[in-house]
């Protein structure tokens, strides 16, 4: 009987549908770099027709008119290299940062002329996957046809949501192995959208699919595929959110492995900072994670903000790296009529362009600037002379990038009777549950005796 159990069980090689794997990107232009890897791992063999339909949908834009002004081109060109190289790599002039978008992708034995004389021979060996040379690969296959899925959450999750698909996941039903890659830009995106995905993958099918189910392996007919899916996350950066999300999708009955390099004081981006400043570091008293939010709202407004209004203060910027919280703290500037400026990821060019001027020129005294907007625009503010970090931005580079800027735009102009011409202040807020970007800002061993001493203000000079 058991002889009879396993010869059954060397014919039970596949799942319900024919993809297993998804792979998750955030923008065309990462995939393009992607597809292109994985094509010149398969020995570059796919058809010229689908590779130049891809190339046009997810390579470079067609490039825009050329500026005729030769010191608007040379404007231009010295603003978008400032922006940075990870900028540049990610959203520059010649990258599709489209982040909507979902592509099939099949692989096929390749009959090689060895094989194909084999056959004549009357040899029957089959190895479908003999060389990475003996592999066909077709482009924008159908779901249900395809091997592998890449796609961005957004473009993923339009697909299953759909009214044509009404709903239905089923292509995703036996996902084996999940890549996120770039995980650090998702989640300035949606990441919601990335849960929603996770969600999806290996339940059980609502249609038949002409799934053969005597080759179904056993796993996925109890509902245990979830067990057996790899789950790769890939960032620059680690998260609570991140973590959060590894912890409650990774399910292999093999374990779970999180990886991260430990960034010693050298390495943390304060060591970037070349303006002379006093910068300030204050620990939020909380004491759970759901509450971390109002009581760092609850901190600003009763310690802090009456501070700036008392005294008069101008050419404050308040960097916000989560909406919601700008949300929470522009509210509240709206309760009180408080003069500010909000530069946002959603404000419009026009708003944008006269909040600067505004702040600059010390018209407006406050300006709140949000995380998202940093990492898509990378404004270069100019006029701030206090900063305030609401939390710890995501991106380490950021604080460094918005530190070296105070008094920028300010050294000859800036001229109030009621402030010293040569203060300067940074203030930045965190919690105990902030480890991992506090880490990334002033390295490890600071970082677990700030989180967790009994001091809760600390006090660095550049």
């Amino acid at each position: 009987m058991d002889d009879e159990n396993s010869e059954n069980e060397q014919f039970k090689d596949q799942g319900y549908t024919r993809p297993t794997v998804l792979v998750l990107l955030p923008t065309r232009g990462t995939c393009h770099r992607f597809m292109h890897l994985l094509i010149k791992l398969t020995g570059d063999s796919v058809p010229e027709e689908y590779l130049d339909r891809f190339n046009r949908e997810f390579g470079p834009p067609p490039p825009e008119e050329e500026l005729r002004d030769e010191a608007l081109k040379r404007h231009r060109r010295k603003v978008l290299e400032e922006k940075g190289a990870a900028w540049q790599e990610l959203f520059g002039d010649n990258v599709n940062d489209d982040d909507d978008f979902k592509l099939g992708m099949a692989l096929y034995a390749k009959k090689s002329d060895g094989a194909k004389a084999e056959k004549r021979n009357g040899s029957k060996k089959k190895d479908r996957f003999a060389s990475a040379h003996a592999i066909n690969v077709k482009l924008y296959t159908d779901f249900y046809s395809s091997d592998i899925i890449v796609a961005s959450p957004l473009g993923l999750k339009m697909a299953i949501s759909s009214d044509a698909n009404d709903g239905e996941a089923d292509f995703l039903s036996s996902v084996e192995i999940c890549l996120i890659d770039r995980t650090d830009v998702l989640m300035m995106q949606n990441w919601d959208h990335v849960n929603d995905v996770l969600e999806n993958i290996n339940q059980l099918p609502k249609s038949n699919n002409e799934t053969d189910f005597a080759r179904v392996r056993n796993y996925f007919l109890v509902d245990q595929a979830a067990n057996w899916r790899q789950l790769i996350m890939l960032s620059d950066i680690l998260d609570p959110l991140m973590l959060s999300t590894f912890k409650r999708y990774a399910k292999s009955h093999s374990g779970i492995l999180k990886s991260r390099r430990r960034i010693p004081e050298d390495d943390g981006s304060i060591s970037k900072v070349i303006v002379p400043t006093r910068q300030v570091f204050q620990r939020i008293p909380t004491q759970t994670f759901t509450t971390m939010s109002d009581d760092r709202l609850k901190y600003f407004t009763q310690n802090i903000l009456p501070q700036i209004r008392h005294s008069g203060q101008k050419h404050t910027m308040i960097f916000i790296p989560s909406y919601f919280d700008f949300v929470l703290v522009r509210n509240h500037l709206l309760r009180t009529e408080a003069d500010f400026v909000s530069i946002t990821e959603y404000s419009r060019v026009s708003e944008t362009s006269r909040g600067r001027a505004r702040f600059l020129q010390g018209r407006k005294p406050l300006m709140l600037y949000t995380g998202r907007a940093h990492f898509f625009l990378r404004h270069k503010i100019k006029g701030i002379r206090n900063l305030i970090f609401f939390g710890l931005p995501e991106h380490p580079d950021f604080y460094a990038d918005l530190v070296n800027v105070i008094n920028e735009g300010l050294e000859d102009s800036y001229a109030d009777s009621n402030t010293e011409a040569s203060s300067t202040s940074c203030i930045a807020l965190f919690t105990k549950y902030e480890v991992h970007a506090l880490e990334r800002i002033v390295g490890n061993k600071q970082s677990t005796r700030m989180a967790k001493g009994e001091k809760s203000t600390f006090i660095f000079v550049s």
